[in-house]
């Protein structure tokens, strides 16, 4: 092999890699927009879960309260019931 053939070998190699790298570095562009929108997605449904959890905790207490209510009204209600003695 003589320079010039080296020359451009090491040219078409330079060439090469450098297209290589510019083909990945698009790809890694495209796959960190992907990843943005994943991000987001999880974000949105990260707030549903939170605003389920909320709403269901919500009811909970809603539905203990009138239950411990019921219960108090019921105990007053047995009170009342039950017979004096004599």
């Amino acid at each position: 092999m003589n320079d010039d053939t080296i020359a451009d070998l090491k040219q078409f190699i330079a060439a090469t890699i450098s297209q290589q790298t510019t083909d990945l570095r698009e790809d890694m562009s495209e796959m960190k927009a992907d990843l943005h929108v994943v991000k987001d997605g999880l974000v949105l449904v990260n707030k549903k879960v939170d605003n389920l959890s909320n709403a269901v905790g919500e009811a909970l207490d809603t539905s203990n309260t009138a239950t411990d209510q019921q219960l108090k009204d019921h105990e007053q209600r047995i009170v009342q019931l039950e017979q004096k003695p004599a």
